[in-house]
């Protein structure tokens, strides 16, 4: 009869502390959690590198005035545009604050070495050119920048940033004169001229730090100014007339300092 006693107690001991170890580890066992994914801010500063390729429209202006036989003064004018296009390679610094939740306003400034060039005839002052011949006129565009403001809107959970972007512009240019038909001294004129632009593009963030963009930006240089004097029966001048550039670009920029990640909640 004990044994029997002691087996059925030890059997009713087992079952209640299995029980009692089910119902911790009920208790204790942790319930899965989702890990949030961090929300990318675009407040911050940032450097970077551009690629990209440029077209311009320029145009030059030549007058020349001499007397006459007669004791009269003689005057002729000649005016043609230069298509130029060309390779650029830039770096860009600036700063973003992004407000309102999809909103970020920011100011940039970049420069750019470029080899926007072109060669058009020489058109000549009309009654030289039917004495001397034809020639030619070339412009480089040696380098680039800017300093704008840019105003965007983000999407794809605030990775994409659409923006446009506006301010003041300046290119340095390089005209060949060489054989142009009026005898230019010096045969090479610089000029550095300013100017307006303005772009659109859209920036996407790869990571927390990097991004990759590409824009588009139209600039206007006005009207130019006198260059250069030369001499072809009488005292020439060369004037350089209105500029245009457009560009296309695509970059990287490495953003540092600013907001930490903002982590969604659920």
């Amino acid at each position: 009869m004990r044994p029997l006693l002691l087996a059925s107690v030890s059997v009713a001991a087992l079952f209640i502390a299995s029980e009692v170890n089910a119902a911790d580890l009920a208790v204790k066992a942790p319930r899965p959690m989702m890990v949030p994914a961090p929300v990318y801010s675009w407040t911050g500063c940032y450097v970077g590198v551009h690629v990209g390729w440029g077209w311009g429209r320029n145009r030059q202006n030549q007058a020349t005035a001499f007397s006459g036989g007669s004791g009269g003064l003689i005057t002729g004018a000649s005016s043609s545009k230069i298509n130029s296009s060309g390779g650029l390679f830039g770096a860009q610094v600036g700063c973003n604050y992004q407000f309102a939740s999809n909103w970020v306003i920011g100011a940039q400034g970049d420069i750019a070495g470029a080899d926007i060039n072109g060669r058009n005839d020489d058109p000549g002052v009309p009654f030289i050119k039917r004495l001397i011949g034809g020639a030619t006129i070339g412009i480089k565009s040696d380098w680039l920048a800017s300093a704008t403001v840019r105003l965007g809107y983000t999407g794809f959970d605030n990775r994409a940033l659409f923006y446009v972007k506006g301010g003041g512009a300046w290119i340095h240019n390089v005209w060949d004169l060489h054989d142009t038909v009026v005898f230019y001294d010096p045969t090479q004129v610089a000029e550095t001229r300013a100017g307006w632009t303005v772009g659109a593009g859209i920036e996407y963030a790869l990571t927390q730090n990097w991004s990759a963009f590409v824009e588009g930006n139209y600039y206007d240089f006005g009207h130019g100014k006198l260059l250069a004097f030369g001499d072809a029966l009488g005292v020439t001048t060369f004037s350089s007339g209105k500029q245009t550039v457009e560009t296309v670009k695509i970059g990287v920029n490495y953003k540092f300092g600013g907001d930490a990640p903002v982590v969604a909640k659920y």
